[in-house]
């Protein structure tokens, strides 16, 4: 009886694994390389958006450009501000700031002009601060760039998974 039981769950087993298809989002046989190419990207209104711009066009295309013709438009709002992390009497002249990023993001499809999908992201990086002034500025825009490029990442991420539904 515990035999003919363990072989009906061994073979129920195997038809549920089975049934499932587990595929890598971006391998060749998913198309997701050709449809993040052919994403355009809206102009960015700052020096931190137009980075995170920059950087989505290179993940998007592989560093070939934006595509004369897209088939979808990703129009980007992009909200920075940097603020302490740490009370200043805790430190002695070196204060750790943090710099939070948002972006709300809208993809569209051209051709209908139907929102395909929409998200909002929220990075936050840290820096330094200390009495040098140009150390400051550009510890913060070392710290705008990180939060660029990992706000990048993530929405690649997120657009590949909503264009290979």
């Amino acid at each position: 009886m515990k035999r003919i039981l363990l072989t009906a769950l061994l073979a129920f087993g195997l038809f549920a694994v089975h049934g499932c298809q587990v595929r890598p989002l971006y391998s060749s046989q998913t198309g997701t390389q050709a449809y993040l190419a052919s994403v355009g990207i809206k102009p960015a209104d700052n020096r931190v958006e137009q980075e995170l711009r920059n950087r989505l066009i290179f993940l998007y295309s592989g560093g070939q450009g934006e595509p004369a013709n897209p088939e979808y438009t990703l129009d980007m709002t992009f909200q920075g501000r940097a603020s302490r992390a740490l009370r200043e009497e805790l430190t002695d002249g070196i204060t750790a700031q943090r710099y939070s990023a948002t972006v709300s993001y809208t993809l569209r499809d051209n051709k209908t002009k139907e929102v395909i999908g929409s998200g909002e992201r929220t990075v936050v990086t840290f820096y330094d601060q200390t009495t040098q002034e140009f150390a400051n500025i550009r510890a913060l825009r070392d710290a705008e760039n990180r939060a660029a490029q990992q706000l990048a990442e993530i929405i690649r991420a997120d657009t590949a998974s909503i264009l290979t539904r």
